[in-house]
């Protein structure tokens, strides 16, 4: 029986083909991960998107820290849907929901 590095063929093929599969399901894990990342990137520029938050909070944070975030949501809630169709399409109807869903909170926490 022939042997390479002390074991024999068959063993070599069985370790080959482990080593494959065992690669194949990592690869699988990662390609589903980016995905996942690709997904959550999606979300994050619409709920927490990073450019609003370089100095240290955000701007509906500040606003409500000043009084004035029920008409800072408001006015974007128009801003987002008048311009959906000429700019963002979905993305901006999904961010204008996000400014709903925040004044509805504000309003809801203030009456």
């Amino acid at each position: 029986m022939a042997t390479t590095f002390g074991i024999s063929l068959d063993e070599q093929r069985t370790a080959e083909k482990a080593l494959y599969e065992s690669t194949d399901t990592w690869l699988s894990r990662q390609h589903q991960q980016e995905r996942e990342q690709q997904a959550q990137m999606q979300t994050d520029n619409i709920v927490k998107p990073a450019h609003y938050n370089v100095g240290g909070i955000e701007p509906a944070e500040f606003m409500e820290s000043l009084g004035i975030a029920e008409d800072y949501y408001a006015g974007n809630i128009i801003k987002y849907a008048a311009r959906y169709k000429h700019k963002n399409g979905i993305e901006d109807v999904r961010k204008a929901k996000q400014y709903c869903n925040m004044l509805i909170e504000l309003l809801e926490a203030k009456y």
